[in-house]
């Protein structure tokens, strides 16, 4: 029996995929990822020894590595078959190396999509694998592992050991943080806009006072004299231009803007964005057959190839007509990584979103539906319109206008943006005519502070600094959630106390760790490793040389913060003394300066200041004092069905009522979301220490009764609906779970009324 190819890839879905289509003479086997990395006991990077790494094989890969040695023995060639990116030209040279394959051997193939043309074609033409791309992939890894296995050791021992350093995740807990800074610092002004009713129902802004532009005006003199002046004079008329514009389609997807898009349209954070693009880009089952529906999806690019764009020329020409036909032509990008593949696109544009809808689950659709538009709408033609620019003159006063006149509508065929133009009919106005002020428009605002980042401007944000990579701002954004060191409130990050406390420590000691302009500066020298313009080991020499002198000043520092002693105002329950402050696995904590007493506070989320702890006498008495009132719990006026009290008490995930014969009837009950945000902005009535909640809890339950009465029963089984809270609020779920698994949107409050008063 003949002796097969092998084709490694990182997937057994994207095996399976590349297996239809090679056939027989091949198989197709999957690493699972990565095979060997740096070890987690260990830092597992010998420094004194010019930076050399010491890779093992990772916990639980060695029978996937014993099962690629097996198949190689016995295979004719090998194709290693990663993704094509430093990451997948990493996880080859790996594989290569458990192989024992010749490293000058031509056995690196890389595609862009997996789909026949690119799969056979890549066969065809194998390559070296690429150490410069490795080495830029390891210079990498061990930047990142210098930084977090030589600071975060500290930081646990002066904070907690849930903390860590990160060199690009700590940038943007700055970004983050400095941001909060400025919305603390920020003082709103009084601004007016003026604008001005002329002769014929003609309406222009107030553009110019002395040759100066104008656009917000924060001194009410000038409203004064404005109105005083100007109002009934006539205005001439000095300029009354018509020009030709057009305006481009959208760019096709990169990966950051593919994230934006999906979190701002789909809710979708950049994480599950990612995890969605990959199951499309490793193929799915459509009408009996594997396919790769999307290109790789992490690029910097937004290329398109040649062949892409006849298909969708062909597309647009058959469905909107030949006029539609866009002549789009790409940024050339900045070396290697700028242009190492494709945009995201879909491999097929005839597999139009609704005809494969069935194929696919929820989430697959709405993002591959995303991604096939935006490719379509990027290759459609430009709008053209026709602009009327108009100047109006008078003293030092100077109006302006713009219309504009849609004269081919182009991508509008098929998507308009929050930023369309508006199509007016142009007025009869010439220049040398007379325009009188018969009305001058004043509106008063106040200027607010700036909107803080969401993970969709955070990503934009991070590409638009030069930090990170479009493979790393996922797992960015998941770390600092994970880590405590931001919360959501609505979209919107929010730094913690433990974050501003990871910052704040970094940015004294560190600050070259959190200089934004050093971090991209690191990433420039990253690409010129992948270009073989600079020596990995150097880069890392220079790096680590200036790291080491601030890791020796701050052990020095810690090892004081650690004999310190931290004396709080707190008195321990078992009346022998004060509660000392203390770090642990969970963060900050009191306790007994008696040896013996085992009596514990938690201080996490407790924003203590930094002069207090240098002091080393920290004010917590009330907070800790009221926080454990709540855990033992408040009485309330709800009762249960045989009289026994509920308590308000505080849990791990919030508040909740408690009965007071717990032991005995086990009766717990969460609090409904809409309560919980009462209690947190204290708008729920304390009398006399019973929290009164009966009253909220009455109204919503008929609220919710109201709901499902009008809901009636399920129209696929008959059972009635209940209400239930999920994590985008009210749903109406049947009760005829767990047969039928029938659910309802509920409307959206703050949109009805928005509707309202629409």
């Amino acid at each position: 029996m003949a002796k097969k190819n092998l084709v490694i890839v990182e997937s057994p879905a994207k095996a399976k995929t590349i297996e239809k289509i090679l056939g027989k003479n091949y198989e197709v086997t999957a690493s699972f990822g990565h095979i060997r990395d740096l070890p987690k006991s260990k830092i597992g990077v010998d420094i004194e020894n010019n930076f050399e790494p010491s890779y093992s094989t990772i916990k639980g890969k060695g029978e996937i590595t014993k099962a690629l040695r097996a198949l190689a023995k016995k295979s004719n060639k090998i194709y290693l078959a990663s993704d094509p990116d430093r990451e997948g030209e990493a996880i080859a040279w790996h594989i290569a190396h458990i192989l024992k394959l010749d490293e000058g051997e031509s056995n690196r193939i890389e595609f862009n999509e997996i789909t026949k043309t690119a799969i056979k074609d890549a066969v065809k033409n194998p390559r070296k694998i690429d150490i410069d791309r490795v080495n830029a992939q390891q210079a990498r890894r061990i930047l990142d592992r210098l930084v977090g296995y030589k600071i975060s050791p500290l930081l646990w021992k002066i904070i907690s050991s849930n903390t860590s350093a990160g060199r690009v995740q700590s940038v943007a807990l700055k970004l983050i943080c400095d941001l909060e800074d400025s919305i603390k610092k920020f003082v709103p002004e009084v601004y007016w806009e003026v604008s001005g009713d002329f002769t014929g129902g003609i309406n222009l802004n107030l553009n110019k006072i002395d040759n100066k532009k104008v656009d917000k005006i924060k001194d009410e003199e000038i409203i004064k004299q404005l109105k005083k002046e100007i109002p009934g004079k006539s205005f001439e008329v000095t300029s009354a231009k018509i020009s030709d514009r057009s305006k481009k389609p959208p760019l096709p997807l990169k990966t950051s803007t593919l994230q934006q898009l999906a979190s701002s349209y789909l809710g979708f954070s950049a994480s599950k964005t990612m995890r969605v693009a990959q199951t499309l880009y490793e193929g799915l089952n459509i009408d009996g057959n594997q396919k790769g529906l999307i290109t790789y999806m992490r690029t910097d690019s937004t290329r398109i190839s040649d062949e892409a764009k006849e298909s969708a020329k062909v597309f647009i020409e058959e469905k909107y007509g030949k006029e539609y036909v866009g002549n789009y032509t790409e940024k050339k990008g900045k070396g290697k990584i700028q242009d190492a593949h494709e945009a995201v696109r879909p491999t097929d544009v005839l597999l139009e979103p609704l005809k494969i809808e069935k194929h696919l689950n929820t989430d697959q659709f709405k993002l591959y539906r995303l991604i096939w538009e935006r490719f379509i709408i990027s290759q459609l033609a430009p709008v053209k319109f026709k602009q009327f620019e108009l100047l109006t003159n008078y003293d030092k006063y100077q109006f302006r206008g713009v219309a504009n006149k849609i004269i081919f509508d182009g991508y509008y065929k098929v998507f308009k943006g929050e930023d369309a133009i508006e199509s007016v009919k142009f007025p009869s106005i010439k220049q040398g005519d007379a325009l009188v002020l018969e009305k001058l428009g004043v509106k008063e605002g106040i200027t607010k502070a700036p909107a803080r980042l969401t993970e969709s401007s955070l990503v934009k944000k991070l590409e638009s600094e030069g930090i990170g990579r479009p493979s790393t701002y996922a797992s960015i954004i998941e770390t600092l959630k994970k880590r405590e060191y931001v919360v959501s409130e609505g979209k919107s990050f929010v730094p913690t106390s433990l974050g501003y406390e990871v910052k704040e420590n970094l940015q004294e000691n560190f600050p070259h760790i959190l200089n934004v302009k050093f971090t991209a500066g690191m990433e420039e020298k990253l690409d010129r490793i992948e270009e073989g313009e600079l020596d990995w080991k150097e880069t890392l020499k220079e790096f680590y040389d200036d790291l080491s002198k601030y890791l020796t000043v701050f052990e020095k520092k810690v090892e004081e913060m650690e004999n310190r002693i931290i004396v709080s105002d707190v008195l321990c329950p078992c009346g022998k003394g004060k509660m000392l402050m203390k770090s642990g696995r969970f963060g900050r904590y009191l306790k007994c300066e008696d040896e013996e007493c085992k009596e514990k506070f938690s201080l996490k989320g407790i924003d203590i200041p930094k002069e207090q702890i240098e002091k080393g006498e920290i004010i917590v008495n009330e907070i800790v004092q009221e926080r454990e009132k709540l855990k033992r719990g408040k009485p309330t006026d709800v009762y249960t069905d045989k009289g026994a009290n509920l308590f308000l008490k505080a849990g791990r995930f919030g508040s909740y009522l408690e009965s007071e014969n717990f032991a005995e009837d086990e009766i717990r009950t969460p609090l409904p979301s809409e309560v919980r945000k009462m209690l947190a902005e204290n708008r729920v009535i304390e009398k006399d220490g019973v929290v009164q909640l009966n009253s909220i809890l009455k109204k919503i339950e008929e609220e919710e009764a109201e709901l499902i009465r009008k809901a009636g029963p399920c129209e696929k089984c008959g059972s009635p609906f209940e209400v239930k809270r999920g994590r985008w609020g009210k749903f109406l779920a049947c009760t005829g779970y767990p047969e039928c698994k029938n659910i309802r949107k509920l409307p959206n409050d703050k949109k009805k009324e928005a509707n309202k008063k629409k």
